[in-house]
């Protein structure tokens, strides 16, 4: 929670970090502009944003749930005043809009997409061996707004040392045609895999404090 602070108020020196996959990123701002980082409830998703800031002009925004961004807005406004202007709230009109036009304005949008509201459309995937639901959303939107995604991963090793790993999950430029439900589900299973394989190298980052197998 410390380091929390402290990276929202910048203080990247403070801590060894290291950047795995950045290439990744460099490519997609070039090709589209703006694209998608999905995220977990595993590791530390400030040091993502934090690193970031500190590439210049790679601007990062968050997308959440309206009760949570209210949430987090309070917190951020007491933190670092200046951050509360990258949360977009999910669940009311003009919530595509806002993120359609983060995108186009070359944001990186970032969805901790694990975990959905219980009235939303879930898929059942295998995870840890066992059937558990992930929210079709994210997917979803990231595949109307033709925006490749990314999953991001801010794993912290102890000491003030953390590893930060970025994997393309998905692209439109190596579609064809519709995207279709089918199309949907392989990037979700694609993205609950890479999942599982960081839960598996970093177990105590993941804060698990849902049901996952129901």
């Amino acid at each position: 929670m410390l380091d929390r602070v402290l990276l929202l108020n910048d203080r990247t020196d403070l801590f060894e970090i290291s950047l795995h996959g950045d290439e990744i990123l460099a490519d997609i701002r070039a090709r589209h502009g703006g694209g998608f980082l999905f995220g977990a409830h595993l590791g530390s998703f400030e040091v993502i944003r934090a690193v970031g800031r500190s590439l210049g002009d790679t601007r990062v925004s968050l997308v959440m749930y309206e009760d949570n961004a209210r949430k987090t807005n309070q917190v951020l406004n007491a933190i670092n005043p200046a951050l509360a202007m990258d949360i977009i709230g999910l669940g009311k009109p003009g919530s595509m809009l806002a993120v359609s036009q983060r995108l186009e304005a070359g944001h990186l949008v970032g969805i901790l997409a694990d975990r959905g509201l219980d009235n939303e459309r879930q898929v059942a995937i295998p995870f840890f061996g066992e059937p558990a639901a992930f929210p079709v959303g994210p997917f979803r939107m990231a595949a109307i707004l033709m925006r490749p995604i990314v999953l991001m991963v801010g794993l912290y090793r102890g000491g003030g040392r953390y590893e930060i790993h970025f994997e393309l999950i998905d692209d439109p430029a190596g579609r064809a045609g519709q995207v279709t439900d089918e199309a949907i589900e392989t990037t979700m299973r694609r993205y609950v895999a890479r999942l599982e394989h960081y839960c598996r190298s970093a177990p105590y980052n993941w804060f698990n404090f849902y049901e996952f197998w129901k």
